[in-house]
């Protein structure tokens, strides 16, 4: 417990003079949530995220949310037990504190979001018509935290899980 209040004040003491650190649900600069897309999971538009709690069974266990089954899955089958009571935050601290083979993540984990994320959407047929509904709209993983791979930070990077949830959407549209 000790290292996460740690880690913690290491990244309050990271954040500019007079900033405030932000519940990951919480609106910041950025956000765009208008007939076009849909930039930011915030607000009405949690359940979008990863982070949003709901449970998730992958690969035969059940996570509470689809943030802790992407990151157990990090690891052999046998050492995941430990995430499937863990929230979002807790379950990503436990995964960053473990070591894992970069190269062999890495070489998977664009595999294991897709998984994860339609695992979310076809177990909770509510998110299901929720996503659908978003139309057309662009999906943007608008963050604050510097993640340029997964979303988009400060209007730069590669919205990998926007562009899984899209095409997450689409999927759903054609299942019969």
């Amino acid at each position: 417990m000790k290292l996460f209040g740690y880690i913690g004040l290491v990244l309050l003491c990271a954040l500019p003079a007079g900033a405030k650190a932000r519940a990951w649900d919480e609106p910041f600069p950025g956000v765009v949530q208008d007939t076009q897309s849909i930039r930011g999971f915030v607000g009405d538009y949690r359940w979008l995220s990863n982070f949003y709690s709901c449970g998730v069974n992958y690969e035969g266990l059940m996570y509470q949310s689809a943030e802790a089954a992407y990151q157990a899955a990090k690891f052999p089958w046998a050492e995941r037990q430990a995430f499937t009571g863990l929230d979002p935050d807790a379950a990503k601290k436990l995964a960053h504190a473990k070591p894992i083979d970069d190269a062999k993540w890495n070489a998977r984990k664009d595999r294991v979001m897709r998984e994860v994320v339609w695992a979310k959407f076809s177990q909770h047929s509510e998110l299901a018509v929720r996503l659908v509904a978003t139309g057309a709209r662009y999906l943007e993983e608008t963050n604050w935290w510097n993640d340029p791979y997964w979303g988009v930070y400060q209007g730069k990077g590669a919205n990998v899980l926007g562009k899984i949830l899209m095409e997450t959407r689409a999927r759903l549209v054609r299942k019969p």
